[in-house]
């Protein structure tokens, strides 16, 4: 999805992004392509994703995993998911996704994570799902830059804290691939990188 077909979309239905939910969507096809890689995708995957927002990364997720299951907080971009984008391994919900994974009881173990994270929940979920019993074999997302580098600190480091430790029990950090701001809408001031764990 461009960046013009996310604009018209947004002007279509009249949909303000709300700032409150850290809503941003990335639609740089060789961003979308790197992230795809790095959760290296079979057609045997079950797959989450949080955060669909208007589904350009979930448009490809549905062609290369078995199971997506994508979960939307605003309502507005479920309808829009929910006329554009169809097919028989999506499943769609419409709910806050931390609430989701706090209420409902999952065996994650044979789930990838694979999100374009908001900026508002990243580290909670994170924190969530690597300290669940069954958590993800793998976690693919993106991330604000400063979430990404308590993430990545080491014991030693300023950065280093609680988040680090509760992620780390469980994940070891790859090295972040950095994505320009151009690459998401709106474009922010710092730089999302993608981290696989």
């Amino acid at each position: 999805m461009k960046l013009s077909e996310i604009k018209q979309l947004l002007e279509r239905d009249g949909i303000q992004l709300t700032k409150s939910l850290g809503q941003n969507f990335l639609h740089d096809a060789n961003q979308l392509r790197k992230i795809i890689e790095a959760a290296d995708l079979n057609t045997n995957d079950r797959i989450l994703e949080i955060g669909p927002g208007l589904g350009p990364l979930t448009e490809l997720l549905v062609e290369h995993a078995g199971e997506v299951l994508a979960i939307e907080k605003d309502a507005r971009l479920v309808s829009v998911l929910r006329r554009g984008l169809s097919a028989p391994n999506l499943r769609l919900i419409h709910d806050d996704a931390l609430d989701f994974l706090r209420r409902e009881a999952h065996d994650w173990s044979f789930w990838k994570l694979v999100a374009n994270l908001p900026y508002s929940v990243a580290s909670p979920i994170l924190v969530e799902l690597a300290q669940s019993p069954q958590p993800p074999e793998r976690m693919v997302v993106t991330l604000q830059l400063e979430v990404a580098r308590r993430l990545t600190a080491a014991s030693d480091d300023p950065d280093y804290g609680l988040l680090t430790l509760l992620v780390q029990m469980r994940y070891a950090p790859t090295t972040p691939i950095k994505f320009p701001r151009a690459a998401s809408f709106p474009s922010r001031t710092w730089i999302r990188p993608l981290f696989a764990f």
